[in-house]
């Protein structure tokens, strides 16, 4: 993709991922469902332009929701966990398929645990109960993850690339 294609699909996904981050810390509820979307963003980003430019989204998205709504725990788990890990997959999926598994259960729940724990101690957030629960939903996610990824380039990427032509 053209630089110029990039950057702009890049920042349409910034702004509807911080507004998405935004409404997700709306409500306790609703965090986790606003990261996965953001972080299926990335996915996009890492799929269509490759290179820097899932990694300029995710600093971009991190900082612009740390400085725009501060004491929220929907922006360390997106800093953390959701933006982070479309990225680490990409290249966590490369290795052979049962190191690539133990190693994406791993990193995975030591992020989960690490965004909840630098939110209790760090922080000073009110950290949901149900975050100990949101460690185990890290290889749900994973699944999801892989079957919008199939999704996407089967059904919507030909359609997308005629818009970007």
């Amino acid at each position: 993709m053209k630089p110029v294609r990039a950057l702009t699909l890049s920042s349409v996904l910034a702004a509807l991922s911080v507004l998405l981050l935004f409404l997700g810390s709306l409500l306790d509820v609703t965090d986790l469902a606003a990261v996965m979307v953001a972080s299926f963003f990335v996915t996009l980003v890492v799929i269509e332009c490759r290179g820097a430019w899932p990694w300029l989204l995710y600093i971009v998205v991190s900082v612009l929701s740390f400085l725009l709504f501060p004491g929220r725990f929907v922006t360390l788990e997106y800093a953390l966990f959701g933006g982070i890990w479309p990225i680490l997959k990409y290249w966590l999926e490369r290795l052979p398929r049962l190191p690539s598994f133990l190693l994406k259960l791993l990193i995975g729940n030591g992020l989960a645990a690490a965004a909840a724990w630098l939110g209790l101690k760090f922080f000073g957030l009110e950290v949901p109960a149900s975050v100990w629960l949101k460690a185990a939903v890290v290889i749900l996610w994973d699944l999801l993850l892989t079957r919008l990824i199939v999704l996407w380039c089967v059904k919507y990427r030909a359609r997308f690339r005629r818009l970007f032509r």
